[in-house]
């Protein structure tokens, strides 16, 4: 079966870099990164991982990474970079191309693994430092505080809330786990449409 129209995706991956554009062919994953072209099997994809990978405290950033059968990776995200401060959210775009990806990989590879957040040892490690960066920050408001360093105290309020809610999104949207290809979970795909 073939589509009317090929599905493609197109980013750029970096603020100074090339913009990298996907198209799904009947068989394989055709990638060009504007300097070499590729096509790549969906049989060879055996593992797709979906995180939650936000940039700055306002920007819901998110990435599928596939490991091909000869252990290299290739990354694919919702953001596409301007300049090294703007950059485009495709959103819509991204989870409709990943959504259409996973499905035609896991049709040709049923051993598919398919795995969210980030690995679990990645994970814990990255869970263990946002919380000491937080109760910290905690600490040094309450020691200021009893200091009389209000100014101080404010200032570190104001710093701790943002990251603190930054550290909870990463931490419980990165949860490691594993999902079915046909039903990737909404806590690391942006909302389609």
């Amino acid at each position: 079966m073939q589509d009317a129209a090929p599905i493609a995706y197109a980013h750029r991956p970096k603020p100074f870099g090339y913009e990298v554009s996907y198209r799904l062919d009947p068989d394989a994953l055709f990638v060009d990164t504007g300097r070499k072209q590729e096509r790549i099997p969906y049989r060879s994809i055996v593992l797709a991982r979906l995180a939650y990978a936000p940039t700055n405290f306002t920007t819901k950033g998110y990435r599928l990474t596939l490991l091909l059968a000869d252990r290299r990776t290739l990354k694919i995200a919702n953001l596409s970079w301007k300049t090294y401060f703007e950059f485009d959210r495709q959103d819509g775009g991204y989870a409709a191309f990943v959504r259409a990806l996973l499905a035609r990989a896991a049709a040709a590879n049923p051993r598919l693994a398919c795995r969210t957040g980030t690995p679990p040892v990645l994970w814990g490690l990255a869970a263990a430092a946002g919380a000491l960066v937080v109760a910290g920050l905690i600490a040094m408001g309450l020691a200021a505080t009893q200091r009389g360093g209000l100014t101080v105290a404010l200032l570190v309020i104001l710093f701790v809330a943002p990251l603190g809610w930054q550290v909870h999104a990463m931490v419980t949207r990165n949860w490691p786990g594993s999902f079915d290809p046909g039903a990737p979970p909404q806590r690391v795909m942006p909302a389609p449409g």
